[in-house]
């Protein structure tokens, strides 16, 4: 009995360390040539321009140009780019939290939008325009929302933009892919031996099971739970690694994982992202009811249209 059990761990660690190298061994060779060329434009001031052509638009949402130009480093790069960029301006509580809700729904858009069409989603250019519209509306509504005096205690601390030459830039690139790539085959490489560990034993049903009710609040399959949860501990791209397995092996159906994309287009990271700017003064109530309301409405209408979709064409299928 312990040596069947010992064989049956040792082919799940074989089985999700294959599918992990592939998949981080995809998101190395797609995430080098992109990062690298946010990195150019960067350096090339080609987002600082576009910030200020974006700017009188921007105003109907409360942003000023410094505004703009945080929210364009974070759709281009990461959260932490933009607090980056945020520590160098002179921005209001107010302007802040509007930007923090807007990138935790649009950030690092072009890496996780084709990670997202890996894992199930029809199109990358789709999910970066839903992200993005999103991320506007959501920006809309609370610049109408929010009280013109809202304030709070920032805890951001100011500092020089810093060395923008070249040299400088493409160090900080470098240095930045370095730590990153090996945290990514760790986490990728461990979260896939995991998967195959609980999917082997008939675990995820019974961990996941307790998540039922929300997942049908949120016009989710229930299905979705283990998948739901790692996307909102992990992120997008980490836990896409195991979702595109579940993809690619058919254990997860493309309607389920176009659902599922959605709702985490502007709802993943619920536990990192979030304590990122709950740590800089923002109320939590405000970083997460927001996307999680967003989050709600896109997958229910998805549901609906799909549903009057089928008394239109009662032949039609889900998987069309």
């Amino acid at each position: 009995m312990q040596h069947a059990l010992t064989l049956r761990t040792r082919a799940c660690a074989v089985r999700g360390f294959q599918t992990g190298l592939r998949t981080w061994w995809w998101l190395v060779k797609m995430m080098l040539p992109i990062t690298f060329g946010v990195a150019l434009l960067q350096w090339a001031g080609l987002i600082a321009t576009l910030s200020e052509w974006l700017t009188p638009a921007f105003s109907h949402i409360g942003l000023n140009g410094e505004g703009v130009l945080t929210f364009l480093t974070g759709i281009s790069a990461s959260i932490y780019a933009a607090i980056g960029v945020m520590g160098t301006l002179n921005l209001d509580y107010r302007s802040v939290t509007i930007i923090a809700v807007m990138t935790l729904i649009a950030h690092n858009l072009i890496v996780e939008s084709v990670v997202q069409r890996k894992s199930g989603s029809r199109s990358a250019w789709g999910m970066a325009t839903l992200r993005l519209a999103m991320a506007l509306l959501t920006a809309w509504i609370l610049n109408r929302i929010l009280p013109e005096d809202f304030t709070g205690t920032l805890l951001l601390a100011h500092r020089d933009a810093g060395d923008a030459s070249f040299a400088s830039v493409m160090q900080g690139w470098a240095v930045a892919q370095a730590k990153l790539l090996p945290l990514m085959f760790v986490m990728i490489l461990s979260l896939n031996i995991l998967q195959q560990i609980l999917r082997e034993f008939h675990l995820i049903g019974r961990l996941t099971a307790p998540l039922t009710p929300l997942m049908r609040l949120f016009g989710l399959p229930g299905d979705c739970a283990f998948l739901w949860v790692v996307l909102n501990t992990l992120g997008l791209t980490y836990g896409s690694s195991v979702m595109i397995g579940e993809v690619e092996s058919g254990a997860i159906p493309r309607r389920d994982a176009r659902l599922l994309n959605a709702h985490a287009a502007m709802n993943h990271s619920l536990l990192e992202d979030t304590l990122l700017y709950f740590a800089l003064g923002i109320g939590l109530f405000w970083l997460m009811v927001p996307r999680i309301v967003m989050a709600m409405a896109v997958v229910w209408t998805m549901r609906l249209k799909e549903a009057l979709r089928r008394r239109r064409h009662p032949s039609s299928t889900a998987a069309a």
